[in-house]
């Protein structure tokens, strides 16, 4: 007996636009946190949230996913993976670092 084909349906597209959004909120997140740190008077701050802004948005752009998984059902989009979970690593921390500095 023959296994059945896969069908993936929908399911590249909602990767994608899943891809877009976390991007999308990594964005806001960061130019929220510039915004903050200018207020603030923490210039750095700002400049790294504001690096961190277009450090995320211009791969995105220029080399966005290429869907999501393909028919033998590994993912190909490690790399983009990686660098997304990392710049929302990096926010985190600029985030925390943003609080300890208005605590002390």
């Amino acid at each position: 007996m023959t296994p059945p084909t896969r069908d993936p349906g929908l399911q590249p597209e909602r990767t994608a636009l899943a891809w877009q959004r976390t991007v999308l909120a990594v964005v806001i997140g960061a130019i929220l946190l510039a915004v903050a740190g200018l207020r603030a008077g923490q210039p750095v701050l700002a400049a790294c949230a504001g690096t961190l802004a277009v450090a995320t948005l211009v791969p995105a752009v220029l080399r966005p996913p290429s869907g999501g998984l393909p028919r033998d059902g590994r993912l190909r989009s490690w790399g983009f993976l990686v660098r997304v979970a990392a710049l929302v690593g990096v926010l985190g921390l600029l985030g925390a670092a943003s609080a300890l500095v208005r605590l002390l």
